[in-house]
């Protein structure tokens, strides 16, 4: 058990955030000595990601026990413990089940790339089905961990971050398997490094030329909520800015719809000279958390958030989760349907994610197949007052970025705003909580990569792994001579 607590702790200060990504190539040796215990192997690898999620995730305890109850008052500090525990039992659970095919499988193959390539395919394979669904969620994958190892990850451009994690449980278990010690572990992430450093001096220059202003607007929660709409217009149109293409963040009016209003009317007036994305919550038939273009004094369109965040902005499979209502923010709202891209004068063609969507590839990849040429992800991170929280949000879009070579701009309320290119190199960045306006340059991308193409496409070669390798490599038992039974 002491090797699975250490462990775990390891690859939790290997997260975005935290003490160094490159810990990652063998924070997990200890998990495979601790699953040396093969009846307890289920129990164990919940365990550690159990911790490893209660660590890395640490940031959505406050909100869960003093944000939300503080602010909405429908439930106790105590009760927010206990979801964030249920939370992390959610994230944990399928690696239960990878420690019953460990524990079951693993002695029953001969030879160590057989063993490799069969735990590594269905630890991969749990991490896919975690990110599937209603409560689907891509945080805290291995992966994350290489965020600033912009050499490596451009291989997620073909595999994307399953098939990045893929690799770092392969060579994590041949460390393991291969009797480890510090040399090898010296010598394995020299390698490693050295090849990052190859690919990283041999990518070509960033030439971005194509300028845009972000706003990052930089109110408190509490505040947020108890200012009008006259302050808040008041507030984000005091700035002299240019006449670039104006990007403000998710819900700078957090509870009303401001279309048909005098509010409306000032900001498309600004829009004659100024393209103009903000968020607010759009009412219809029925309520949508929206992203809306102004431009020449027009409504251009808006996007309505696809993936939503479960128990806030919607109730997941509602007939077992009905008594979780209480987690709800202002209101629950509709999922948008349609991947919208816009166009503008003298700007590319691009598509927009809402706050959390920049953890789900899907949503980048529709948007960059149906013609976004570059994406901006606008988020609210007023509710998270650790830099980690920030820090990890921000890590996705370089990853998405990578995946679709196409430049992100990322433009939060308290969090993290900047740009990062089609390579996955951050730009540029407001440090949280300072700078307020900026500008920012994007360069139109039409590449088609592989994995913006087929998705995850190689968990099928993982799923077809973890069928054919038991059979094809079963150790075939043999008489106290020798002989085959």
């Amino acid at each position: 058990m002491i090797y699975i607590l250490i462990s775990s702790i390891l690859t939790s200060l290997a997260m975005p955030g935290f003490l160094w990504g490159g810990l990652i190539w063998f924070s997990l040796i200890l998990f495979f000595k601790g699953l040396e215990n093969r009846k307890m192997a289920f129990l164990y690898s919940f365990i550690f990601h159990f911790i490893l999620y209660f660590i890395s995730l640490y940031w959505v305890i406050p909100v869960l026990t003093k944000n939300l109850p503080e602010f909405f008052g429908r439930f106790s500090s105590f009760t927010g413990f206990l979801v964030f525990i249920l939370l992390c039992t959610i994230e944990a659970f399928p690696f239960l089940i990878f420690g019953i095919f460990y524990g079951y499988f693993i002695d029953r193959i001969k030879g160590i790339v057989p063993k490799a390539i069969f735990v590594s395919s269905v630890y991969s394979i749990m991490e896919f089905l975690r990110g599937i669904g209603d409560l689907g969620f891509t945080g805290i994958r291995l992966s994350d961990a290489l965020f600033k190892d912009i050499g490596i990850i451009q291989i997620t451009s073909v595999v994307g971050t399953i098939g990045l994690t893929f690799l770092i449980v392969l060579v994590n278990f041949f460390l393991y398997y291969k009797k480890f010690s510090p040399s090898k572990i010296i010598i394995t992430l020299s390698i490693i490094y050295f090849i990052n450093w190859l690919i990283f001096t041999s990518l070509p220059e960033n030439k971005a030329n194509i300028p845009l202003v972000a706003l990052q607007t930089n109110v408190e929660q509490k505040v947020k909520y108890l200012k009008n709409e006259r302050e808040i217009l008041k507030e984000i149109t005091k700035f002299k800015t240019p006449n670039y293409l104006h990007i403000f963040p998710e819900a700078v009016f957090p509870e009303k719809d401001i279309r048909n209003t005098y509010i409306e009317d000032k900001l498309k007036n600004i829009s004659m000279e100024k393209p103009i994305i903000l968020g607010f919550p759009t009412m219809e038939n029925t309520p949508k958390n929206s992203a809306v273009v102004y431009y020449k004094g027009k409504i251009v369109g808006k996007y309505d958030k696809i993936k939503l965040f479960p128990f806030v902005e919607f109730l997941p499979y509602e007939k077992i989760f009905k008594k979780f209502q209480f987690l709800r923010g202002i209101s629950y709202f509709s999922k948008g349907d349609k991947y919208t891209t816009f166009k503008i004068e003298n700007y590319p063609e691009f598509g927009i994610q809402i706050c959390f969507e920049s953890y789900f590839p899907e949503i980048s990849r529709k948007l960059s197949k149906n013609g976004a040429q570059f994406l901006i992800v606008i988020t609210n991170d007023g509710w998270y007052k650790f830099t980690t929280a920030h820090i990890q949000h921000f890590s996705k879009s370089v990853f998405r970025a990578i995946e679709n070579r196409r430049y992100v701009i990322q433009v939060s309320n308290t969090g993290i705003t900047g740009s990062i290119d089609k390579y996955g190199r951050i730009t540029k960045v407001f440090p949280t909580m300072t700078e307020k306006v900026g500008i920012f340059n994007v360069k139109k991308s039409n590449t088609t990569t592989i994995y913006q193409k087929f998705g995850d496409w190689c968990v099928i070669m993982f799923l077809i792994n973890s069928i054919v390798i038991p059979i094809a490599y079963k150790k075939r038992k043999t008489s106290i001579k020798g002989g085959k039974i």
